[in-house]
């Protein structure tokens, strides 16, 4: 109680996720699709891509008491993607960087409003690999600057593609504690990965009926990091689970039970 307590002191009431455009544009990423992703994908690559002064978060996070010693920090995305594809036949194999020499930075993008269409055009001047139906490929831009949806969205999926924006001011400005902004970055890039996955009823239907209709691809279940409210924010639950389990995967059971139902 007095961890999460603490937690909620350093944390601002912040929205990381938003709905980013009525675009599609599925025409310009025809492989990165749900059914590659849980069906055909042999591999699983996870580019990242970040602006001078919005480096993102690397190397290790405090020890759990149940892990037994400090681990990277971006273990905690790459162990969620584990467990949405558990359910794969075939596991595609995953490569997730944890170093700054395996991202790749950015020239000065001079920019200070970020749209989906911005989005897709920083993705067009800068990606290294390309989708097929083979290959899914996620790209993850840190940049500077605000979404034109407000100062406090942490982050966003553009929607039909895997592109995915985050805004590091927003996350330096969430907490002055260190260990949170980065539970706060990684809880962010787990959540928007789902949407680009194709989460909540986004591509994947549901099991059983746990969408949150008012707020779009988001469950109700307020444990969930698909929740809406658990974009980066509300992390105290997944914060205290994490130091007193070692535990780091942050979906929900209904979520994962549409990744496995969906899954070949």
């Amino acid at each position: 109680m007095k961890l999460k307590i603490f937690l909620s002191l350093l944390l601002f009431s912040v929205v990381a996720c938003t709905k980013t455009s009525v675009d599609d544009f599925s025409s310009t990423f025809p492989n990165s699709t749900s059914s590659n992703y849980f069906k055909r994908s042999t591999s699983i690559i996870v580019e990242v891509h970040y602006e001078s002064g919005a480096e993102p978060f690397v190397g290790d996070i405090a020890p759990s008491p149940m892990v037994g010693g400090p681990e990277p920090i971006w273990n905690i995305v790459e162990d969620n993607i584990l467990e949405l594809i558990s359910a794969r036949t075939i596991l595609p194999s995953l490569a997730v960087p944890k170093t700054l020499t395996e991202m790749n930075i950015l020239p000065d993008l001079n920019k200070t409003l970020w749209t989906a269409n911005d989005a897709v055009e920083l993705y067009n001047d800068h990606h290294d690999l390309v989708s097929t139906q083979t290959q899914a490929v996620f790209y993850i831009y840190f940049v500077k600057g605000n979404s034109t949806s407000g100062t406090s969205t942490i982050g966003f999926s553009v929607n039909t593609t895997p592109v995915i924006i985050i805004f590091k001011d927003v996350i330096n400005a969430a907490s002055m504690n260190d260990a949170v902004k980065k539970f706060v970055e990684q809880s962010t890039i787990v959540h928007e990965l789902g949407h680009a996955f194709g989460l909540v009823n986004n591509g994947i239907p549901m099991v059983e009926d746990h969408q949150d209709i008012i707020h779009g691809a988001h469950t109700t279940n307020t444990d969930c990091v698909m929740y809406y409210l658990n974009e980066g924010t509300d992390i105290q639950t997944f914060y205290s689970n994490y130091f007193l389990t070692g535990n780091a995967v942050l979906w929900g059971p209904e979520v994962l039970a549409d990744a496995a139902a969906f899954s070949d």
